[in-house]
């Protein structure tokens, strides 16, 4: 009696076990295909200042337009990642305009790169607010949540999500793509952050971190 006991609870035990496995197994998967496959292995990173030029941008309530805290933003951006090993193309590093197929064509003739496009954004409601990140593709979209997580450290602000989006400078492009939209220049809570060369600083940063993040294979 005692052995059938044993085989018995043996038995329930291995089926639980098979159970358990296949519930991690689902939880894994449902997590992977909540972001898609990643970017992938990368060691070059093309980083697009937005706007430049005759095309200023957003304007904000006070302070700087678009394309100046953008391009501030994108050389800080660099001089971190090149400190941290990575390659570093740059598609604007002045105020010159540079048509969106020129960017996304710099962009699409760097190997192993991801491309990410710096913003800040505008709205005619004066209460919207908050950072948010686009993509296109699958394999983009963990890299936009990724740098979307980090930099909601940078200062206080909305989380406005990971947004997918055909803008040119995504759709059009055969490497891994982000458009990221630091703050509402429109915003008088956001435009006292990002006017503030400490905040910018410490956004480059928070990019930069989620670079590394999804490098690394990290899930937000």
């Amino acid at each position: 009696m005692g052995d059938k006991i044993f085989s018995t609870f043996s038995k329930l035990g291995s089926a639980l076990a098979a159970v358990l496995v296949l519930f991690l197994a689902a939880g894994c998967a449902g997590t992977s295909g909540r972001y898609g496959p990643g970017a992938g292995s990368f060691h070059t990173v093309v980083i697009d200042a937005g706007h430049g030029g005759h095309d200023p941008g957003a304007r904000s309530v006070t302070g700087s337009r678009e394309k100046v805290l953008a391009l501030d933003t994108a050389r800080r951006l660099a001089a971190i990642l090149r400190s941290k090993g990575f390659r570093v193309v740059e598609t604007r590093t002045s105020d010159v305009f540079i048509p969106l197929p020129r960017r996304v064509a710099i962009s699409n003739a760097q190997s192993g790169s991801i491309f990410v496009s710096i913003h800040y954004n505008w709205a005619r409601r004066a209460g919207a607010s908050g950072l948010e990140v686009y993509y296109h593709t699958a394999r983009s979209k963990r890299l936009a949540a990724n740098i979307l997580k980090e930099s909601l450290r940078a200062y206080p602000a909305e989380n406005r999500g990971v947004k997918s989006a055909r803008f040119h400078v995504l759709r059009n492009n055969r490497r891994p793509a982000v458009l990221c939209e630091l703050g509402f220049l429109s915003s008088r809570h956001d435009n006292r952050y990002v006017q503030n060369a400490t905040y910018r600083k410490r956004l480059a940063e928070k990019i930069a971190a989620g670079i590394v993040a999804e490098r690394d294979g990290r899930t937000p």
